[in-house]
């Protein structure tokens, strides 16, 4: 188990021409971009019994392999995400059980929440990253974008991830400050699954 530190920022679609052509993805990466297609199901019980435990069930398939994440309750602040979360490679698109079971988490997955686990929300996007070798940090720099589906209805997603590998949680901030000075990007203190939550409850505003 590790802790993901990283800083979540809005981008408009307009916008990412800016981003790409930003003279810092070429200075300060040793190498090009690596593009991916993410698909990602989100699993709770039909009365949402991870959400308000504050945990997150998600299998995510990337190039041909799934993974199964669980992550716990962290903090947010001003969009910087801090969160406890735990990774298993699995054989496919449901959650696996045994692996579940020892989990940082285990105590929580009893058989009963077991048996009660659905699929509540999907997430479909492209992801495109850039390690980013800066004086003060190594950061994984992430442009999304796709969107979340739930119900059969989509909201979009359009969003960059600035995700701390070594270094001081402010070498995230500095490079938000400077990506900022040329392009409009907004602190985004709700994760993909938060959103996720939201636009299954039946909110409106979930964009």
């Amino acid at each position: 188990m590790h802790t993901e530190i990283e800083l979540k920022l809005l981008i408009d679609s307009a916008n990412i021409p800016q981003l790409l052509q930003h003279p810092l993805l070429k200075s300060a990466c040793k190498s090009g971009p690596l593009r991916q297609k993410l698909h990602s199901i989100y699993f709770d019980t039909p009365d949402l019994e991870l959400m308000r435990q504050r945990i997150a069930l998600r299998l995510r398939q990337a190039g041909g392999h799934w993974i199964q994440t669980v992550k716990g309750s962290g903090n947010v602040e001003g969009g910087l995400h801090q969160r406890p979360e735990w990774e298993v490679p699995v054989t496919g698109g449901m959650p696996d059980f045994d692996k579940l079971s020892v989990s940082p988490w285990h105590s929580f997955f009893t058989p009963d929440i077991q048996n009660r686990l659905i699929p509540i929300f999907v997430t479909d996007f492209w992801r495109t990253i850039w390690l980013m070798e800066l004086p003060n940090g190594l950061i994984e720099l992430a442009l999304d974008a796709g969107e979340i589906q739930a119900k059969n209805k989509q909201v979009p997603i359009c969003e960059v991830e600035l995700e701390l590998k070594s270094g001081a949680p402010a070498s995230l901030f500095d490079l938000a400050r400077e990506l900022r000075k040329s392009i409009a990007l907004q602190p985004e203190d709700r994760s993909k699954a938060d959103r996720g939550y939201k636009f299954y409850s039946g909110y409106s505003h979930a964009k």
